[in-house]
């Protein structure tokens, strides 16, 4: 089969396949790879690593009002990657047409939650941290999201494995100085089918291992008897560098394809999370606001609450 290149922008429609019809290849970069067979679309999966990487970020903006800067080559054009942002809000696949009330409330939240460092001339470290500071000055960002490390414009001046630890040095320090959360995204060397990879497999140094506070890899389940992938995953933490902040282990997770979240396996297959993660946020809000609006008007109030 000759590779041929598509122009994403040519795409009219697309439609999702069955597992009986999906395939899985091994590729070097662990990138998504689209096939065709008489002139039929197949997708061919990755293990998720952004994915849920991304479900991380949106889920700590929910709770703590967390912004986020991504610098996220693997992701452009970055329409896409809103789109998954999206989702990921509503609960929903996206669509512009079908709740327009949904769709532009949670566009407004994006638009002042998610920004993104972008400059195909400069892709060195040094220079999207220097992006990252800006935005944490003018915007408050708390999270940085680097995806992937190998996208990234690297110079070697001496061994890439001091190259990777002055790097991480880098990385580390912006996050400690700036009270920042950074993820970095790599993709392992090329692994046996079915083989989980560790911090260790991450090419260029052990000091991916040596020099993160956390690390996890994202791991796809495969059917035991086809051998294809599922959408169950197994997030392995790795590293918990202060151990009262977790401890290592395995969380088992199925992925929703309706929006891109991960939930908890639990007896109830057919329970999905497909809810408007705003649309709550603001009635929990409103329900507190009443509460302690009807605690203010009560005069014996400090008597009821036994203060």
């Amino acid at each position: 089969m000759e590779a041929s290149i598509i122009d994403v922008n040519d795409i009219e429609s697309f439609e999702e396949v069955e597992y009986e019809t999906t395939y899985d290849i091994t590729v070097e970069n662990n990138s998504n790879y689209y096939l065709a067979t008489n002139n039929e679309p197949i997708l061919v999966h990755n293990s998720g690593k952004s994915e849920f990487v991304d479900y991380l970020v949106s889920r700590l903006n929910l709770l703590y009002g967390w912004k986020a800067a991504y610098f996220t080559p693997e992701n452009y054009p970055l329409k896409y990657h809103y789109r998954k942002i999206h989702e990921k809000y509503s609960g929903k696949k996206f669509d512009k047409k079908t709740d327009t009330t949904d769709f532009y409330s949670i566009y407004e939240h994006i638009k002042d939650n998610y920004f993104y460092i972008l400059n195909e001339d400069d892709m060195k470290v040094e220079s999207v941290i220097s992006s990252a500071k800006a935005l944490v000055n003018q915007k408050g960002i708390k999270v940085l999201v680097i995806d992937p490390y190998n996208k990234l414009e690297h110079q070697y001046s001496d061994s890439e494995t001091q190259y990777i630890s002055r790097f991480l040095d880098k990385i580390t320090n912006f996050a400690k100085f700036n009270n920042v959360l950074v993820f970095l995204v790599a993709h392992p060397r090329k692994m046996q089918k079915g083989e989980v990879p560790t911090l260790y497999d991450i090419s260029g140094s052990a000091n991916f291992y040596n020099k993160t506070d956390y690390g996890f890899t994202v791991h796809r389940k495969r059917n035991d008897k086809t051998n294809l992938m599922i959408n169950e995953v197994e997030v392995y933490w790795q590293k918990i560098k202060f151990k009262n902040l977790g401890e290592q282990g395995v969380s088992e997770l199925k992925y929703n394809y309706n929006n891109g979240r991960f939930e908890h396996i639990n007896d109830d297959v057919d329970h999905w999370d497909n809810s408007n993660w705003l649309y709550k946020e603001k009635q929990k809000e409103v329900k507190e606001t009443n509460f302690w609006n009807e605690i203010a008007e009560n005069k014996d109030f400090e008597k009821e609450l036994k203060f």
